[in-house]
């Protein structure tokens, strides 16, 4: 399984979530396949982060770069895939209180 992983303005979120799910769909729905969104626990930015089931899908997505699991940020928001697949890698990201 590869990891990939790029920083997106919310506003492309949606024409990659497309792409991602068509891809996942195609391939018949593989539990090690997700696409997540999460915060980049350098930079602050928004991330979105994918598992694929090999570097042959890479180049469908411009702009992701090949990251290790131990790279990846501890919470993480699904997007597309299987739930339970999400929470044995990631937590879902604590809410926050609005002051």
């Amino acid at each position: 399984m590869l990891w990939a992983k790029k920083a997106v303005d919310p506003a492309e979120w949606e024409p990659m979530q497309d792409r991602f799910e068509e891809l996942f769909v195609k391939l018949g729905s593989p539990k090690q396949m997700m696409l997540a969104a999460a915060c980049d626990r350098v930079s602050g930015e928004a991330i979105l982060l994918m598992s694929l089931p090999n570097t042959a899908y890479l180049g469908l997505f411009p702009g992701f770069e090949s990251v290790t699991e131990d790279t990846l940020p501890p919470e993480a928001s699904l997007l597309v895939g299987h739930g339970d697949e999400l929470l044995k890698r990631f937590r879902y990201p604590a809410r926050r209180v609005v002051p």
